[in-house]
């Protein structure tokens, strides 16, 4: 974590508006370069609010994905800080108290939650959930227990939503694969790809009705048949799973050399319909 936490840090991350903002103009407020974390860090870019996300750990990334695979989410902001948490008067006793300053600095802790996410309400509201994103084994730690119970009655006060999610509520799989098409969402480094999209659309989802044929197969086809580079095929089936044009079995592995017919492919049309991957909450 961050080597000394004291009030020049603080201030510095206040001025910089660190913490602060909704949507694409949000700043996380601990960023990738200020953690020498044991895990691994990722700066990744966002298309549900077009701009850069800091992730600080492989658990956090495979959240990410399903988050931003979420029709129903409209804002993710990573390492939210609970900036009036001290200006709350939350009720804590005697062995909470020396949670809430640091023991070298005594300056106070800024406690964040791995999320805060904003999703669509039944009546179109917007609501909030705070979750917290830790290996199990970290929960076995009595510190770690002591911190997240501040930060519960803190959201309990707020009355927000507050969950912690651990691997076990997390299905890899399918965050690998939704980051795997995610890749491809954006193909304006495609010219080839964007001159001819609709006509190479209706083509692939023609391909893929024969069940019998691979991936690869299909994929090939397409770039001979309009003289496109080897691997475009490939980027179009991505493209179209992460713009929901296409829906398929996203909890299996892919293998490209398997035939269609294993991933119950089916074509969703124009701006995909609801084919939403549920979150682990």
């Amino acid at each position: 974590m961050i080597r000394e936490w004291n009030e020049t840090t603080i201030n510095r991350f206040l001025k910089e508006k660190r913490g602060q903002g909704t949507g694409k103009d949000y700043k996380s407020w601990l960023q990738v370069q200020d953690i020498a974390s044991k895990g691994r860090s990722t700066r990744i870019f966002g298309h549900t609010t077009q701009r850069v996300y800091h992730l600080l750990s492989d658990l956090q990334l495979y959240y990410f994905y399903l988050l931003e695979f979420d029709d129903n989410v409209t804002d993710i902001r990573e390492q939210y800080p609970l900036l009036d948490f001290h200006d709350m008067n939350i009720q804590v006793d005697d062995e909470l108290t020396t949670k809430l300053f640091d023991t070298k600095t005594q300056v106070p802790h800024i406690f964040t939650v791995s999320f805060l996410v904003t999703r669509k309400g039944i009546n179109g509201e917007p609501y909030y959930q705070a979750r917290i994103i830790k290996q199990s084994q970290e929960l076995e730690k009595n510190a770690t227990l002591q911190r997240l119970e501040l930060q519960r009655r803190y959201f309990e006060k707020k009355g927000i939503e507050f969950g912690i999610v651990t691997e076990k509520e997390i299905n890899r799989q399918l965050a690998r694969n939704i980051g795997w098409a995610l890749n491809s969402y954006d193909i304006q480094d495609y010219p080839s790809l964007i001159v001819n999209l609709p006509h190479l659309k209706r083509e692939m989802v023609q391909y893929l009705t024969n069940k019998d044929h691979t991936f690869q197969t299909i994929f090939h086809r397409l770039e001979r048949e309009y003289n496109l580079d080897e691997g475009l095929g490939l980027i179009l089936f991505k493209h179209l799973i992460a713009n929901k044009e296409i829906s398929m079995n996203l909890n299996k592995k892919i293998y490209l050399n398997n035939e269609v017919e294993n991933y119950q492919v089916e074509f969703t049309g124009e701006n995909g319909g609801d084919v939403g991957y549920a979150v682990g909450n």
